[in-house]
């Protein structure tokens, strides 16, 4: 792997030193891909850089799922990288569908989010998976799909637990005492607006797609996955 694309809002001094290392700068087809920064710089590489192997390098406290970069010395992660004393983690991804309409579709690592679109008014919604109802007539501000690389982000923050082989299914502020529910991997999870206006969200992803009464959101498994590079020694934080 000698071209490598750099994502992030101060990357400069890594792409200095990956030049000075041998590595090409190539940001049409990398051989890899680093994010520099935190959680938000590691999505928007996914983003640009679908199922190409990624190392997130830490640039901020807030990045749970990063390599730690000490004072701009990237010498030890560089040094494994040239010595392949990495290992390359896939991961699945989720992608959310509106109406079965292909123009209509957002792949997400984290999560796909139905959310409403105006703060000061619920949305109303039901949910089913594979077809049988889950939750009916519920009012709030929506709801998340969460793979499992996901659970440790935002579904841990509404539902307060983590998981893993599983998709999760996270209700935002809804007028019901529950908070999650869990489905089977390979599950197809509908989300059924009775009452808008809403938008469907992917991760931090800046492109939402807007909802009206009577739009149905299928989410399952995407047929993309991510590829992580997980260097030598470093071992994955998942708590929040």
């Amino acid at each position: 792997m000698k071209k490598v694309a750099v994502v992030g809002f101060d990357k400069k001094p890594l792409e200095k030193e990956l030049k000075k290392h041998g590595y090409i700068l190539e940001k049409l087809k990398p051989d890899f891909v680093v994010s520099f920064g935190g959680d938000g710089s590691a999505l928007m590489a996914e983003q640009l850089y679908s199922e190409v192997p990624r190392l997130a390098i830490k640039h901020s406290k807030t990045c749970k799922k990063c390599t730690i970069g000490e004072g701009h010395d990237f010498s030890g992660i560089i040094e494994k990288l040239k010595k392949k004393r990495y290992k390359i983690v896939e991961e699945h991804k989720v992608e959310g569908r509106v109406n079965n309409d292909k123009h209509k579709v957002l792949v997400a690592l984290n999560e796909i989010n139905v959310a409403h679109a105006i703060p000061i008014r619920a949305i109303r919604f039901d949910v089913s998976v594979d077809g049988k109802p889950v939750e009916t007539q519920l009012i709030g501000d929506g709801a998340i799909v969460a793979t499992p690389y996901g659970s440790t982000a935002y579904f841990y923050i509404i539902a307060g637990r983590s998981f893993s082989d599983k998709l999760g299914i996270a209700f935002n502020n809804v007028n019901k005492k529950i908070k999650y529910r869990l489905a089977d991997l390979d599950s197809s999870v509908k989300i059924h607006v009775n009452r808008g206006p809403a938008f469907m969200c992917a991760d931090n992803n800046t492109t939402m797609i807007p909802l009206r009464d009577g739009d149905t959101i299928t989410v399952k498994l995407s047929k993309q996955k991510a590829k992580i590079i997980e260097l030598e020694g470093e071992k994955r934080k998942i708590e929040i």
